[in-house]
Order: structure tokens, then C-alpha cells, then sequence
């Protein structure tokens, strides 16, 4: 799985079902090597410490750790950390 670019539309999947959200920001996770942080706009439930799933459009998912949110209307700021391989 590629590492987005802002603007990238990324299907989400959680408990709830799945989403999709549009990506904000992308940059480097300072706490783990390798690892990606991931600033998108998502509808649903979130909370922190939650794990999701990234689906990309052949199937494949890659998860991915809820750092933080924040409410902003229907929609919320959702940051995520993650490892793309």
C-alpha cells in the first residue's frame, strides 16, 4: 500500500462500518520509526486509541490507530497513525 497524498479519498473501516474520508496531511511519526501520521476528514463515531482499518480499492487493508479527534460540524478531524509497508 502507497503512503496518500492530501486530498486522496481513503475508505475507512471501523466497528460503526465502513466511511470515507478525505486526507488533510501526511507526515512522518516522530514516536515510531516507519510510522505515518495521517490527518483526514471522516463522518462517524470516532474516539481516541480506536483501531480502524484503511481499505484500499482491491481489498487490501493496512490498520491504523485513532491519535486523536476533533468535532468540526458533521464531519470530524480525525488523526491517524499508521505503518505503510
Amino acid at each position: 500500500m502507497r503512503r496518500p497524498n492530501v486530498d486522496d479519498e481513503l475508505t475507512l473501516l471501523t466497528d460503526s462500518g465502513e466511511t470515507t474520508a478525505i486526507c488533510a496531511e501526511v507526515s512522518d511519526d516522530p514516536t515510531h520509526a516507519g510510522g505515518t501520521l495521517l490527518k483526514v476528514m471522516a463522518r462517524g463515531p470516532f474516539e481516541e486509541g480506536q483501531q480502524c482499518w484503511i481499505v484500499e480499492p482491491d481489498g487490501l487493508k493496512i490498520g491504523a490507530t485513532v491519535q486523536s479527534v476533533a468535532k468540526q460540524t458533521i464531519d470530524s478531524e480525525v488523526l491517524l497513525a499508521t505503518i505503510f509497508a
